[in-house]
């Protein structure tokens, strides 16, 4: 992995598994439905949960199919972010505002992300906002953090205004300065 951006998405699944392991003697768990399974699920299921733990894509997901619908490039850094490892969401921190950094669990997930990522960039043109990819959900629902597509700034966003501010100068800058939580 020689990715700055795949790097720190590692590093912050680290932290979180350490977080688990510390608060709670496991790994993270994952409430299970057979409707929905992952290679991320590890272990038994008891009570209705099992353990899981992000694990990298083997090879890497390809968006090519929506540059070419869009007929736009994507940021590297949006293709590193969502096509490197299978993972649930990833509650955090951000300058203490919690978020849930979005992740892909499968590949039917992936796909679905690939939907709402024309969607939203559908929206924008529309709105004729610059191009940007949500990478995770706010407390606040009409805000989103996304990934500026040309410049991969990290941003908070109002969903039909447009940037609020920039919160990073890259996707790996923004993932370093997370903190893993547990939702409870």
């Amino acid at each position: 992995m020689n990715n700055t951006t795949q790097t720190q998405l590692f590093a912050l699944f680290e932290r979180q598994k350490t977080l688990w392991q510390g608060k709670n003697q496991s790994l993270p768990l994952h409430q299970v439905d057979s409707d929905w399974p992952s290679e991320c699920l590890i272990g038994d299921v008891i009570n209705g949960q099992s353990e899981w733990q992000a694990i990298p894509r083997e090879p890497l997901a390809d968006m090519s199919n929506i540059e070419a619908a869009l007929k736009i490039q994507l940021h590297p850094s949006i293709i590193d972010f969502f096509c490197s490892a299978y993972a649930d969401c990833i509650p955090c921190l951000f300058e203490d505002h919690p978020i849930d950094l979005i992740q892909v669990w499968n590949d039917d997930d992936f796909k679905q992300l690939q939907e709402n990522m024309i969607a939203h960039f559908m929206m924008q043109k529309r709105l004729k906002q610059p191009a940007s990819m949500f990478i995770a959900s706010c407390s606040d629902e009409m805000q989103i953090i996304s990934v500026v597509n040309e410049t991969g700034q990290v941003q908070l966003e109002n969903l039909g205004k447009g940037q609020e501010r920039v919160l990073a100068e890259s996707l790996s800058d923004f993932l370093m300065q997370l903190t893993p939580t547990i939702n409870e």
